[in-house]
């Protein structure tokens, strides 16, 4: 049972006093470094990893540290049992509570919980499920506790053995594929070798590998987007050495907090995509032989749309107008508007968007960035960082050279994707951004950020899904 197509949980828990059991009995401590030790459970020889975290974490903040200390995609559900029978108690992510996976009445949601509220005393046990097809279960196990020292930076201390590869069957399965893949004779060795890829060794374990990632978990959870969001999975993929100018945006582009008003910035973001819309309205547009937009109705949006008297041309003929040619592509690309027997007409979306803001504004948040290709995805998602952050236009560039050089991004020679090329890697998603005045074009803010408050909050919450 996997967590593609869960429903996002964008709202922020607020640090409050959490209501505990009776059966739990804790106490409130002050910040103290917890010693933990976690096993995969039946699995021989042992896999197993020592860290230190601060004992106030909460459950699903201790999650993504689990899964990046183990070795884990982070590609499933979770749960977590803490106590001991008869008096324990489940905690489950909002996700399966929300979905009906859990009951809300009897379990507590993993947001909710602190982990000091689950494992006060050195000896005592948390368990953690993972991927409840597989049924990967861990002990973890409070080893010690520190409070002499101020509070502690998550660290790997040691540990042992690879983590077994996803979907391969939970302890049983890959018992069985560490015997095929030691038994060249065996028929599937072949199979199971390309499965598991080159790159895979049982008894591997690297500490400073393992500490590399938490670091990037760290600016992801102290600066960055919810933990599940695509804009995280692809952080965790970008090593944090090759890439300081990127996670060092992180804090600028205030990921965990909003920077203005939402309602402004619904209104100006769709409001391109809106006015044009309802100037299609229900009977659609008769487009010229060609194929165009008629000049009247280019007049029109030339008149009535900011930013489109700007282009040079005078004529009103679409072929010469690139704002209003991208405005129609950019409409046709989100799914709104198609082309029916020499008219352009709305979509069923695009009629039921027309007059309800919030509902494009949400089918942007899910569109964003607009790619063809992982590449321009890529990018896209590093340009709506740099608009987030507030950066200038050089500052852009860099950091998108950086980040797709990170990401492994090579030109057909072999050598890294420089600066000029980027503006065409990242075209669909910067002419959008600029074509509804979210973004100023590059030439203008070299030197100092100019982009509107309310297109930084748009990026912020593309960021965030």
């Amino acid at each position: 049972m996997t967590a593609s197509g869960k429903r996002r949980h964008l709202s922020v828990v607020p640090d409050v006093p959490v209501i505990v059991r009776p059966s739990e009995r804790r106490g409130r401590r002050r910040v103290a470094g917890y010693h933990l030790r976690i096993e995969l459970d039946e699995v021989s020889p042992p896999i197993w990893r020592q860290f230190v975290v601060p004992s106030n974490l909460r459950l699903h903040e201790l999650h993504p540290i689990v899964q990046t200390i183990m070795g884990w995609q982070d590609s499933h559900l979770h749960s977590w049992v803490g106590g001991e029978p008869p008096a324990s108690e489940r905690y489950d992510m909002r996700e399966s509570i929300e979905e009906g996976f859990a009951d809300e009445d009897d379990e507590l949601c993993e947001d909710a919980v602190r982990l000091d509220q689950v494992l006060a005393e050195p000896g005592e046990q948390l368990s953690y499920l993972y991927d409840f097809g597989d049924g990967w279960e861990h002990t973890i196990v409070l080893e010690r506790i520190d409070t002499d020292a101020s509070e502690p930076t998550v660290t790997c201390l040691a540990g042992a053995r690879a983590c077994p590869p996803e979907d391969c069957g939970g302890p049983g399965g890959y018992d069985d594929l560490l015997k095929v893949l030691a038994t060249p004779s065996h028929p599937g060795h072949h199979d199971a070798g390309a499965w598991v890829g080159p790159g895979f060794a049982p008894e591997s374990f690297g500490v400073d590998t393992v500490n590399r990632g938490l670091r990037i978990e760290a600016v992801i959870r102290d600066h960055g987007p919810v933990t599940d969001s695509k804009f995280a999975a692809l952080l965790r993929r970008i090593p944090h050495q090759a890439a300081p100018q990127v996670f060092s945006l992180l804090e600028r582009a205030h990921l965990t907090d909003r920077l203005g008003d939402i309602h402004e910035t619904i209104e100006a973001a769709t409001f391109h995509l809106r006015w044009f819309l309802n100037r299609i309205g229900p009977d659609g547009i008769t487009l010229t032989q060609a194929g165009y937009l008629p000049p009247a109705v280019v007049a029109e949006m030339r008149r009535e749309l900011p930013g489109f008297d700007d282009w040079p041309a005078t004529s009103n003929r679409e072929s010469d107008q690139r704002p209003v040619h991208l405005l129609r592509e950019y409409a046709k690309t989100l799914g709104l508007v198609r082309k029916y027997k020499g008219k352009l007409i709305r979509t069923n979306l695009g009629s039921a968007t027309a007059s309800d803001a919030r509902r494009l504004w949400a089918h942007l948040l899910d569109r964003l960035p607009l790619a063809d290709e992982p590449i321009e995805r890529e990018a896209g998602y590093l340009v709506l960082l740099t608009l987030a952050a507030g950066t200038t236009s050089d500052e852009r560039r860099d950091v998108i050279a950086e980040g797709l050089a990170a990401l492994g991004w090579q030109t057909s020679d072999g050598t890294i994707v420089g600066r000029e090329e980027l503006f065409w890697i990242a075209r669909p998603t910067i002419s959008f951004l600029e074509l509804t005045g979210a973004m100023v074009e590059g030439w203008v803010q070299r030197d100092q950020p100019m982009d509107p408050v309310w297109g930084r909050l748009f990026a912020q919450m593309v960021l965030s899904m």
